[in-house]
């Protein structure tokens, strides 16, 4: 949910990338991966997020340290085959890598203030007593 707010954006054809920097600078890269139902069903999701993790993983420096990803998948990402999706990552790596830049510059977030502690609720009113006639 950080990445997502607070992220830097770069997109390709199939992908919108979103980095962000990550909880601690020297800290190894991480990647989250997003795909909706607009992808396809359960098993076309599931392959996509596959070939993205070992893309990742097969290519270390993708990203610089320190910097947590979310890849957001678009319609027709689950067609492309590994060496396909390496290709369109490598054509949107310039866009990522100044978006990262940018987010490892950009200062960190003031934390968020803690909820207003709850009014005490007011008195009840005293209630006046029946008057009754003798």
């Amino acid at each position: 949910m950080r990445v997502q707010s607070q992220g830097e954006r770069a997109t390709s054809r199939h992908f919108v990338f979103l980095a962000a920097a990550g909880t601690a600078p020297d800290a190894p890269s991480r990647i989250g991966i997003v795909a909706t139902k607009k992808v396809g069903d359960a098993t076309m999701r599931n392959r996509i997020k596959r070939v993205c993790r070992e893309c990742f993983r097969q290519w270390p420096d993708f990203v610089p340290r320190g910097i947590d990803l979310v890849v957001i998948a678009r319609e027709g990402a689950h067609a492309l085959p590994l060496a396909q999706l390496r290709d369109e990552w490598s054509r949107a790596r310039p866009s990522l890598l100044k978006a990262c830049t940018k987010a490892l510059t950009k200062p960190p977030p003031a934390p968020a203030k803690p909820p207003p502690a709850p009014a005490k609720p007011p008195p009840a009113p005293a209630r006046a007593e029946p008057v009754r006639k003798p």
